[in-house]
């Protein structure tokens, strides 16, 4: 990782986790700089290298998410092995795992004994629903976890099936709990670190997914409404998607006074500066006749060319980009986010920057994903030095 800002150099994590959720976790932090080794079944290793898409035979996830990471192959179910586990565990900072509760126990693996043995330990338990409550024992996979917190959308294909409506290529409760884990071990290690005492830490990536929907929970616990009707007035006329001159969408976002003059001046229609329906500074409505006023206004220009004059005006406006539009955006370019590895997948850069150390991103010019085993003689030489 070159001369990257490495925030947790020293900090030795055993990953015991399969599939998404805790590769992602403990890459966050190999990124930062922490030693994470990587606890694989002899031969096929982690099945996030059998998930697809592929390259090269191996999957996309596994070259993103193991990437910065060191491999050892161990058997849990051979004794012998789960006692290497068992002391690679006794000098480690942090374990991480995804067993469903009590698994590890049931291994002779119990979390509250490892950290009666080693206090300072940090052992962070990523479930689909947590060590308790009538689904913990639940198995579950990605949207599963989104259908039961309420966080999906479908439509209906040309054959009448539902299908889901994905935004991006993953899942909220893959995403939000991997954060949510890591940030949670940086601060129990900086608890350990400031006074001797570790954490079992319990993420539910349910929880994590409805956590997300904190506002509408807050808002329905509080009052008893549909948060849906209290949201209505985020939707109207200053604040909705209209189509442009060539039939693409631009979502129009001046809901500040400010941005409205602005807006209505730019595109020279000083005559709707007035409907300003409200006696403070944001404005989401209008009513029907503003509404229809601008779709007339929209259908003026193609979606580039509104782009262009929300950028140029510096006013909260955009089309509706598509992968490959944004891919090919100057934006895009001058924020470096695709990174060559000379690997078969490129790096997606980290959004965080560290500006003091030349803007360089956690995770920039990663060491490639490991095959399975591949670390397990250095492991043992460099963890079990003393024995």
């Amino acid at each position: 990782m070159g001369d990257a800002y490495l925030p947790l150099r020293g900090l030795r994590v055993l990953d015991l986790s399969r599939l998404i959720v805790g590769a992602m976790a403990t890459r966050h932090l190999a990124d930062m700089g922490a030693e994470v080794v990587k606890v694989e079944a002899p031969g096929t290793g982690d099945y996030l290298r059998s998930v697809a898409p592929f390259l090269d035979g191996e999957g996309v996830w596994h070259h993103l998410l193991n990437r910065n990471k060191e491999s050892i192959a161990l058997d849990l179910g051979d004794p012998a092995d789960r006692e290497v586990v068992r002391r690679l565990a006794g000098v480690a900072d942090v374990v991480v795992d995804v067993s469903r509760p009590g698994s590890l126990a049931r291994l002779g693996l119990d979390p509250v004994e490892l950290r009666r043995d080693h206090p300072a330990l940090v052992v962070c338990s990523i479930t689909g629903f947590g060590q308790e409550g009538p689904w913990a024992f639940i198995p579950a996979h990605g949207l599963n976890m989104d259908s039961l917190a309420g966080a999906v959308a479908t439509v209906d294909d040309e054959d009448g099936i539902p299908r889901f409506v994905q935004l991006v290529y993953s899942g909220l409760s893959q995403e939000s709990p991997a954060l949510q884990a890591a940030l949670a071990i940086v601060s129990a290690v900086h608890g350990a670190r400031a006074h001797g005492e570790g954490a079992w830490i319990d993420v539910s990536c349910w929880d994590a997914v409805v956590e997300m929907n904190r506002t509408a929970i807050a808002y329905r616990a509080a009052t008893g409404r549909d948060p849906r009707v209290a949201e209505r007035h985020m939707w109207g006329a200053k604040h909705r998607i209209y189509r442009a001159a060539d039939g693409q969408p631009v979502f129009l976002a001046v809901i500040e006074r400010k941005f409205w003059e602005q807006f209505c001046a730019v595109v020279g229609r000083a005559d709707l500066r007035a409907a300003w329906s409200s006696d403070g500074e944001l404005d989401y409505g209008g009513g029907p006749e503003l509404e229809a006023a601008l779709e007339e206004v929209f259908a003026g220009r193609p979606a580039a060319e509104w782009g262009e004059l929300f950028t140029a005006h510096g006013l909260p406006g955009s089309p509706l980009l598509g992968l490959d539009e944004v891919m090919a955006s100057e934006q895009f370019a001058v924020r470096g986010l695709l990174e060559e590895t000379g690997g078969p997948v490129p790096n997606v850069a980290s959004p965080i920057r560290w500006l003091d150390h030349g803007g360089t991103r956690p995770g920039s010019r990663p060491a490639p994903a490991p095959a399975v085993g591949a670390d397990g003689a250095d492991v043992l030489a460099t963890w079990l030095a003393d024995g």
